[in-house]
């Protein structure tokens, strides 16, 4: 069953009056960075950043494969393979650090802390999972800051606030359109390099809500600054209609690289990984605990040569033994 947007019974304030409004709130220094003309103020990179690097990605002929990582060895794993992008995602997150569900309950500390992390160990692209932006707009300008800083290629904002993913109930808690839409303006104006890519998300479809109102959100949403669109659950067939309305590249998953490609999806979307490590631990631990022993699981253990270039043996060796750090003396 759909929910309901959240009601907002207060007048809707102009960006203008939004970004005074923050600065007013957060201090003198603050005002100064986010007066009026702010977004205008952020400048592309010329080329070389983690940002400008992702657009390069966009518009050929297949699209880039995101894998979505729950850990820094599985980022880095993603990266020796040659994916070209990966995302720092809160489910993944939830699972592989916390050991429980998407449910709303990780924090933006959390997805900011785990997109650095993962942006010190590799060089590909990150979209960095911001759920709902952390709260209300001035959260989300916080929020994309920070992700800024940590080295987020693309940050990720969605209209599904609150509890979510719950078995037996509704997703969770769907944004008024036009509050969506004011968190995407602050996320517009908090970048510092124009070339970030804010990736925007409408929860529609999977909350059992019509697709013609998802469409009609992200539309709404890119036409707010959104770069990049992400409808969980559309049909793989109506992607190209949500990218000419939305007029941005879509995000999504597909049972193929070609039926990606064929549907006009602008990122392919990879979300098993986490379930697919899960499901080899799970069966090595009943192996062992069946037999006695570990047979045909052994074989899916990463190889030692792999493990060490995964981990940064030899670099870290290196320079080890260049800064005297293996001195038998200990000082």
């Amino acid at each position: 069953m759909h929910s309901k947007p959240q009601n907002d019974p207060t007048p809707k304030p102009s960006r203008r009056r939004f970004i005074e409004s923050a600065g007013a709130v957060t201090g003198a220094a603050f005002a100064t960075a986010a007066i009026p003309g702010r977004a205008a103020a952020a400048q592309p990179s010329g080329g070389d950043s983690p940002g400008a690097r992702f657009r390069q990605l966009l518009g050929g002929d297949d699209p880039p494969y995101c894998v979505n990582c729950g850990d820094v060895a599985t980022a880095r794993l993603a990266e020796m393979h040659g994916f070209q992008i990966v995302m720092t995602g809160g489910s993944a997150l939830s699972f592989s650090k916390y050991g429980i569900g998407d449910f709303g309950m990780i924090t933006m500390d959390d997805l900011v802390e785990f997109c650095g992390r993962t942006a010190d160990r590799i060089a590909t692209p990150i979209i960095a999972d911001a759920d709902d932006g952390g709260g209300n707009p001035l959260n989300v300008y916080r929020t994309v800051q920070r992700m800024e800083k940590a080295g987020a290629a693309c940050v990720m904002i969605e209209d599904l606030y609150g509890a979510k993913h719950l078995a037996g109930y509704d997703e969770g808690k769907i944004l008024g359109r036009e509050a969506m839409v004011d968190k995407v303006h602050a996320a517009v104006d908090a970048r510092r390099d124009d070339d970030l890519v804010l990736l925007v998300r409408s929860d529609v479809v999977a909350d059992g809500g019509p697709l013609e109102d998802a469409l009609e959100r992200v539309t709404s949403y890119a036409e707010a600054g959104g770069d990049l669109i992400f409808v969980p659950g559309i049909p793989l067939d109506q992607c190209r209609r949500a990218v000419e309305m939305a007029g941005k590249p879509i995000l999504t998953g597909a049972p193929s690289l070609a039926a990606a490609r064929d549907a006009g999806v602008g990122v392919l979307f990879v979300g098993a990984m986490g379930a697919i490590a899960a499901g080899a631990i799970d069966r090595a631990m009943d192996e062992l605990m069946r037999d006695g022993q570990l047979g045909d699981t052994a074989s899916l253990s990463l190889p030692g040569n792999r493990r060490l270039e995964l981990i940064g043996n030899e670099a870290t060796t290196n320079r080890a033994r260049e800064f005297n750090a293996l001195r038998e003396d200990g000082q």
